[in-house]
């Protein structure tokens, strides 16, 4: 017999309800498709333009990534969306345009004394009400989801987002090993702060973790203060060191360090892929390697150059599908949820902004791709990028302010100290003086084939005059499609997504009812509202927060929990019942 859930909350007055208007009965542990759905793996490595050997730079060996770009598909143009992390990943989450959503400054949740440089306090970006995170649909086909690392998504996850979040999560940890997963691995050596971090700054592997059948991959600060990773790149190595960083020491030990940590960052791949290999996965398992967005160098990473936008990218199949080929296609971050979507046969959300590039039904290849760039840290610039395969537009909404902003935390780096030492100096080339120029032009267009570190302005070219309203046009165009909501007071905005009030909304908790077959159905009163529920016998510790997606029925005696958020609120106070 079953037992009506009781509440804590003034709910049960409601809950005798009825409704003949529930959606059909939903289990994420049941609705998976009838054949089995490949397994998705992610691995998320930081801040790296394409400097492998796979994409034409020789100045390291990476054996594991080398091995994985010859079973795959190489994607030489995929560029992120922003450059710079926490607008890139939120478009990753959610498949659409930073801009468009409102997540496209740097950075919302988090650094409380940055943001109150700007008189902000931290604040989560609200999210459209029909958008959903990506591994919320995929749970709710029947996938496990996993994320061991890292989120910085400009709000906080909710707990309809993954089975498994922190540095113990892993796909080994399904209850059904059956179950196809879909797992993000964060790969963090690589990032711009691990150039000048010491010390127990500096993070790596946590010993032990080759051993057998291990389950964690986390970073640990398990160096002494006066401990480094050696640099494995010698002194004398020839770097590919470009035009407008200072040709000095202390910049060069920087890109040693940057090709030094690559060389660890391909060793995580390896146990990885080995893990996956010892799991007998390999043959039901798509992987995707990605940077989350260009290099961390001065006048790379945040700017809207090739150097900050390009990724490297890599996809493998578990039967060698196209293996060791190249697919030039411009391939932009909003098309990442789509493409996996897509081969997972799961239905694309149609707030989705993308397409994909992979398995059935592909639509043409894209023409252009799109990035924007609007407060970075604690400083305010406006610019929007536009390119096809070989020209690239930029728009800059504040052209009387320099493309250089004195970002406290990039100047811990040496290259960037370099350069601020020349300036002062008056000792830097036309190309390292280019960066501090004390105003931009309001457009600008490059040939990145015949200047690919973007340097000469062909804007006022009457040659490429066709070229620069075609680009114009295109960006026009893509504005006027998802919108831009650079053009509003970051202040007023999120005034707008608190309701006017002072601090953030609260998303109201789950009612409890039932339908007219006695089945449980959770309703939040808060458009958008996403439920998570976890359904626990006695005796028993609760499990995982399960995604509410329809009417649901337990036995008598099992103790229910269930929250609410609509991603941009705080969560719910939860229901309990019994």
């Amino acid at each position: 017999m079953k037992r009506l859930i009781l509440s804590y909350l003034p709910l049960l007055l409601v809950l005798l309800c009825w409704s003949c208007d529930a959606p059909p009965t939903s289990d994420p542990k049941t609705n998976a498709a009838t054949t089995k759905r490949p397994n998705i793996l992610v691995i998320n490595c930081e801040d790296i333009s394409p400097m492998l050997p796979m994409f034409g730079d020789s100045t390291v060996e990476t054996p594991n990534l080398s091995r994985l770009a010859a079973r795959g598909i190489r994607f030489p143009n995929t560029f992120s969306v922003a450059g710079v992390c926490a607008p890139s990943r939120h478009c990753l989450i959610t498949g659409m345009y930073p801009i468009s959503s409102g997540g496209h400054h740097m950075r919302t949740i988090w650094n409380r004394a940055t943001l109150a440089k700007v008189g902000l306090e931290p604040y989560d970006v609200l999210l459209p009400p029909q958008v959903k995170v990506i591994p919320q649909i995929f749970r709710e086909n029947g996938y496990f989801t996993s994320n061991n690392q890292k989120t910085d998504y400009q709000f906080d996850p909710p707990k309809t987002a993954w089975d498994e979040l922190g540095p113990k999560a892993h796909w080994r940890h399904r209850g059904d090993k059956d179950q196809a997963f879909y797992a993000i691995f964060d790969l963090e050596i690589t990032h711009e702060s691990q150039i000048w971090m010491t010390g127990k700054g500096q993070m790596r592997f946590q010993e032990g973790l080759e051993k057998p059948g291990s389950t964690e991959f986390k970073w640990e600060n398990v160096y002494a203060d006066d401990e480094r990773p050696a640099l494995t790149v010698p002194a004398d190595a020839k770097l590919p060191l470009p035009p407008y960083l200072v040709d000095s020491e202390p910049t060069r030990t920087d890109m040693r360090r940057v090709y030094s940590n690559i060389e660890i960052m391909d060793k995580q791949v390896g146990f990885l892929l080995g893990q996956l290999e010892e799991d007998g996965l390999l043959d039901n398992t798509i992987i995707f390697f990605f940077s989350d967005h260009g290099g961390p160098l001065p006048r790379q990473k945040r700017l809207m150059y090739d150097s900050g936008l390009r990724v490297p990218h890599i996809v493998a199949f578990p039967d060698n599908q196209r293996a060791g080929s190249i697919d030039s296609s411009l391939i932009s971050f909003v098309d990442m949820a789509p493409t996996m979507f897509n081969l997972a046969g799961i239905t694309l959300p149609a707030y989705l902004q993308g397409q994909p590039f992979l398995g059935s039904d592909i639509p043409p290849a894209r023409e252009h791709i799109f990035a924007a760039v609007d407060r970075t840290d604690e400083h305010y610039d406006r610019i929007r990028a536009a390119r096809d395969y070989r020209f690239k537009y930029l728009r800059n909404y504040m052209p009387e302010q320099s493309y250089y902003l004195p970002l406290e935390y990039r100047e811990q780096m040496a290259a960037m100290q370099e350069l601020l030492k020349g300036r002062d100096a008056g000792t830097l080339t036309d190309a390292q003086a280019q960066w501090f120029r004390k105003a931009k032009p309001a457009e600008e267009l490059f040939d990145t084939k015949t200047d690919p570190h973007e340097l000469i302005n062909l804007a006022s070219d009457p040659k490429h005059a066709a070229k620069l309203n075609e680009l114009r046009a295109a960006m026009d165009g893509w504005l006027n499609e998802v919108g831009d909501l650079g053009a509003e007071d970051e202040r007023e905005m999120v005034s707008r997504f608190w309701n006017g009030q002072n601090e953030m909304p609260t998303t109201g908790r789950p009612q409890l009812k039932r339908d007219s077959l006695g089945r449980f159905i959770l309703e939040s009163k808060t458009e958008g509202a996403q439920i998570a529920y976890q359904v626990t016998p006695p005796g028993e510790k609760p499990g995982n927060w399960q995604v509410y997606t329809g009417p649901f029925e337990y036995e008598r005696g099992d103790s229910l929990r269930a929250v609410a958020q609509r991603i941009g609120y705080r969560e719910s106070s939860e229901s309990v019942g019994w």
